[in-house]
């Protein structure tokens, strides 16, 4: 993968008027926080068990569906 623009160019544009070493240490943060969301992924696409569990979570649920019959309100005049 090919950066086109450098990190701290896109910083600052998502977060204006920090000083460089603020820049710089939200560009630590951001890539700390990718390698911890990578490793997590890694980890659970190489255990088979857990990913599993990973998709079981994560799955939609199923709509629920009514089986029994719903009477309405009785409307009123005033309704």
């Amino acid at each position: 993968m090919t950066e086109t623009t450098p990190a701290p160019a896109r910083l600052k544009t998502l977060f204006p008027g920090l000083s460089d070493a603020e820049y710089a240490a939200l560009d630590a943060w951001y890539a700390g926080y990718a390698a911890l969301i990578l490793r997590m992924y890694e980890r659970i696409t190489n255990d088979p068990a857990a990913y599993d569990r990973f998709l079981a979570l994560t799955s939609e649920l199923p709509r629920p569906t009514m089986t029994g019959k719903v009477d309405s309100p009785k409307q009123t005049e005033h309704t």
